[in-house]
């Protein structure tokens, strides 16, 4: 499966003056204001406890390191038990196991019920 990943962010290099981080702090608000942004998040945050601009930008910087270090190790699970997931009938031996676990646990809740009745769950 293959995952796209859109960046919105200008890619800067180290800022040389005023003008470039002034665009730098432009595309922060500019995509601070999409719908479900991390950023708008953060910023709304930093905002809330009354961070200086400087705060902010270490609290965006943190937040920023701290997504891209989850996101890497999912990576890394994921990578690591692909290729037990992608075994031939896997899928398939997963489902009759849970199936037979289903039937033993209705077996075994309708004996404890005995004469009491029938049970009403049903196994399909």
């Amino acid at each position: 499966m293959e995952t796209i990943t859109s960046v919105r962010l200008i890619k800067p290099e180290a800022p040389r003056d005023a003008q470039s981080i002034a665009r730098m702090r432009a595309a922060i608000e500019q995509d601070a204001a999409r719908e479900g942004s991390l950023i708008g998040q953060c910023l709304a945050a930093a905002r809330a406890r009354g961070l200086s601009r400087e705060e902010t930008y270490v609290f965006l910087a943190f937040n920023a390191l701290l997504q891209l270090e989850e996101t890497q190790q999912r990576h890394v699970y994921l990578s690591d038990i692909a290729p037990f997931l992608e075994s031939p009938g896997v899928g398939a031996r997963t489902a009759a196991y849970l199936r037979g676990l289903g039937r033993r646990v209705l077996d075994l809740s309708s004996r404890a019920r005995g004469p009491r009745g029938p049970h009403r769950l049903r196994w399909q």
